[in-house]
């Protein structure tokens, strides 16, 4: 089957995209920007045959039947919307939306078409990540009760890294701050690992110079459909020394991240899980750079490429092992995007708990 594709949005999308769909087996014949020079220069660089401004036109002068949505957030819905209408396979880039609404059209208009849709939450196959939900999922700690999400870094904390696109992630109006940029990868992996979430209480706030209005800090006390007990505490503003911790309590056991390994105590032993060759990732492809864009490249493609080759297997119909790393749908964005607004109203009403089954 062919795999041809088409890559809107030219910063992520030509740092992380591009090399990770060539090396899960995607041609890339379109680049789409919303400025034509860049666009052209972007494209002459990357070796994109074919660019515009428009989604529908390069799609249909190229072929492609697969669109990478890489925009700002606040564009997501309307590329997204476009790229679905082409009949395209579609791998959209997160956060999922602005809002609830928006997010909900996404998903009903890629049911509509068929195609298959995708969101980018591509640190599922993040190797300690897959390790835990795996576990998780065997029992190997009983039926989970209680999780706790805490990180506290500077990330923010002296303004914008250079790596960061300071066009929208400290405005807030333009879908920027910590939950939309990364407190999504941590709702997705808490979906994962522990189901749907349906209730939460949450706080957003600022605590470092960030100029734009978006939070660089949240926190929020959940509870899962199964009843487990969750609490985030996320600040990308804080200086001094670092905090992470990432553990989940069950009937028979916890289980923990510690940076890049696993902790799993049951009864009175505390073993380091090793992770299993098929849950590791292949080598990353060279990708040499001086540009501070590159700063987080080294980590980000390596899973991108997985995300990639999910994204071509559930295309070309290949089976998939049943622990490997479920497959990151539209509905998966929803789901975040739920919480999301969940925690966004609730902070405007400090203590308010809000039934996200009842959010439309």
């Amino acid at each position: 089957m062919s795999l041809r594709a088409v890559i809107v949005g030219t910063s992520f999308g030509g740092r992380v995209h591009l090399p990770a769909l060539r090396a899960a087996g995607f041609d890339v014949v379109g680049l789409v920007g919303n400025d034509p020079d860049r666009t052209a220069a972007r494209a002459e660089a990357f070796g994109v045959p074919v660019h515009g401004t428009s989604i529908s036109g390069v799609v249909s002068e190229t072929g492609a039947n697969v669109v990478t949505v890489s925009t700002p957030p606040a564009v997501h819905h309307a590329s997204v919307m476009e790229a679905v209408a082409t009949g395209a396979h579609v791998l959209a880039e997160k956060p999922f939306a602005l809002s609830l609404s928006e997010a909900q059209e996404m998903v009903d208009a890629a049911s509509a078409s068929g195609s298959v849709a995708m969101v980018s939450f591509e640190f599922r196959w993040q190797p300690a990540e897959a390790l835990v939900a795996r576990a998780i999922a065997r029992g190997d700690i009983g039926e989970p009760r209680l999780a706790t999400f805490v990180s506290h870094s500077g990330l923010v904390a002296n303004g914008l890294p250079r790596a960061f696109n300071d066009a929208w992630w400290g405005d807030a109006s333009a879908g920027g701050g910590i939950l939309n940029a990364a407190g999504v990868h941590v709702l997705d992996r808490l979906h994962t690992w522990l189901g749907p979430v349906v209730s939460v209480c949450g706080d957003l706030r600022q605590v470092s110079p960030l100029k734009g209005g978006a939070e660089d800090t949240y926190g929020a006390l959940m509870r899962t459909a199964d009843g487990v007990a969750i609490s985030v505490q996320h600040c990308s503003g804080a200086v001094g020394e670092g905090v992470s911790i990432c553990k989940v309590i069950g009937t028979e056991g916890s289980i923990w991240l510690d940076g890049g390994s696993v902790g799993l105590a049951v009864g009175d032993g505390t073993v380091t899980l090793d992770v299993p060759e098929e849950l590791k990732p292949g080598p990353t492809p060279e990708y040499p750079s001086e540009d501070p864009k590159h700063a987080f490249t080294g980590f980000e493609l390596p899973l991108f490429i997985r995300l990639s080759e999910r994204l071509r297997d559930e295309i070309t119909g290949a089976d998939i092992a049943e622990d490997q790393p479920p497959t990151p749908t539209f509905a998966d964005g929803l789901a975040a995007q739920r919480v999301i607004d969940g925690i966004r109203l609730s902070s405007q009403e400090p203590g308010a708990w809000f039934d996200l089954r009842e959010l439309s």
